[in-house]
């Protein structure tokens, strides 16, 4: 498994950038990642938005697994 080393939401792109080491770094397309996610509400999307900006290397985490962002919305939905 890949360590990420660093991870950033960039507002002006609306993307996670993530360095895993000096030489690989990755970039995550909030829009394009949140929009194959299926949302029981249009609301739900705020979880999206706030897990980019206030946790980044978790949503690169999630983003990059099959299923993890949908499983993160199941949960909260979850919760609420």
């Amino acid at each position: 498994m890949t360590k990420i080393i660093f991870a950033t939401y960039n507002p002006k792109t609306n993307c996670v950038e993530v360095s895993l080491d000096d030489k690989i770094h990755i970039s995550y397309d909030c829009q394009k990642g949140n929009a194959s996610v299926h949302l029981d509400e249009p609301s739900d999307i705020a979880y999206l938005t706030k897990l980019a900006r206030e946790e980044p290397g978790l949503y690169a985490k999630l983003a990059s697994r099959d299923g993890g962002l949908q499983g993160y919305i199941e949960a909260m939905g979850e919760f609420n």
